[in-house]
């Protein structure tokens, strides 16, 4: 759909917070409990989906979308 804002999974959008947050790709796979690969594959799925090609866009991206509020925003999943 034309003008519909970009869809995040939930998991993206961990991944996204723990970055902007300025944890590395290992310290958030220890944290959710995931390889550091899937890491690297949630972060390549989310920047695809947001059509952002830095870490930087990618934190940009996701605060204006309202995924992530504060620079320093506690870690919470999107489970709870």
């Amino acid at each position: 759909m034309i003008g519909s804002p970009p869809v995040l999974r939930p998991r993206e959008i961990d991944v996204a917070r723990l970055i902007a947050v300025g944890l590395t790709s290992k310290q958030i796979a220890r944290k959710l409990g995931i390889s550091p690969l899937t890491v690297r594959k949630h972060r390549e799925n989310a920047m695809r989906s947001l059509n952002v090609h830095s870490l930087a866009e990618l934190i940009d991206a996701t605060r204006r979308l309202g995924f992530v509020n504060t620079p320093s925003e506690p870690y919470r999943t999107t489970n709870g």
